[in-house]
């Protein structure tokens, strides 16, 4: 994994952690589900030229956004 998208998935947990209402939870998951968007196209594209070590590093990086889709989930379940 390199150290760019490591940062990026960091932050994106970090403005989870301390958002404080909906407003700010919606913008995050808005975010995380473009970026889900945009590596779905990549995995067809990626497939699609056999490129199977380029469709598992994408794949790799869908699961860290999903794991954060998943925390979203959690924060905006009331306890």
């Amino acid at each position: 994994m390199d150290d760019q998208f490591l940062m990026e998935i960091m932050e994106i947990n970090e403005k989870l952690a301390e958002a404080q209402n909906e407003a700010a939870i919606e913008e995050i998951e808005s975010t995380v589900r473009a970026k889900q968007n945009e590596f779905t196209e990549h995995v067809s594209k990626a497939f699609e030229q056999d490129d199977f070590e380029k469709a598992k590093e994408i794949l790799t990086k869908m699961r860290y956004f999903s794991n954060v889709q998943e925390k979203i989930k959690l924060k905006k379940t009331p306890l």
